[in-house]
């Protein structure tokens, strides 16, 4: 009987190591897993903003994509950085330079994703701060002013579509595209 507890101990040693390694095993896979559904979700996010751009809006870059969404409706913003030859473009054509910029690239045939002739800011009450999406996204209060500033002075452009709204801010270099609905 003496000897049997110290076999026992062993044994029930290790089984609990292997229990322990297999438990950190488990948690290392449930975080991976994590990790690269949150970045493949991050991917997925990223390209939908871009189709959702007309082809003659180039970004460089992304500065802030967020949002929140319900069942069926949703808002937010994705804030992209321009591209230097489209700012180039804009401080040579001006408005001219967005007309055929109509049409979102990753919807061609769909009406949803058609945008409305492009005009100049200030846009006055043609523009509601709710339009943009910024109040559903994490967006800090620095960019925010930008933002606004761009809408309510000159040197903007933007256009509508159903629950969405295009600015393109050549001064800043951004490009802002924001839905609601």
């Amino acid at each position: 009987m003496a000897g049997l507890f110290p076999v026992l101990n062993a044994r029930l040693g290790q089984a609990v190591r292997w229990l322990g390694r297999l438990l950190y095993r488990g948690l290392l896979l449930y975080c991976w897993l994590l990790l690269v559904l949150y970045l493949g979700f991050k991917v997925a996010e990223r390209q939908h903003s871009i189709a959702a751009l007309p082809a003659g809006i180039e970004p460089a870059g992304v500065v802030l994509i967020g949002g929140e969404s319900g069942l069926r409706e949703g808002c937010g913003v994705a804030v992209w950085r321009m591209s230097a030859a489209m700012r180039q473009r804009l401080a040579s054509h001006g408005l001219a330079a967005l007309a055929e910029a109509r049409q979102a690239r990753g919807h061609a045939d769909e009406p949803y994703y058609r945008y409305e002739p492009w005009q100049t800011t200030p846009a006055g009450e043609k523009i509601s701060p709710v339009e943009l999406g910024l109040q559903c996204a994490d967006s800090d209060q620095a960019l925010t002013r930008r933002i606004l500033r761009a809408m309510h002075g000159p040197g903007a452009f933007y256009s509508h579509k159903d629950e969405g709204l295009l600015l393109v801010i050549p001064a800043e270099g951004l490009i802002v595209f924001g839905y609601f609905g």
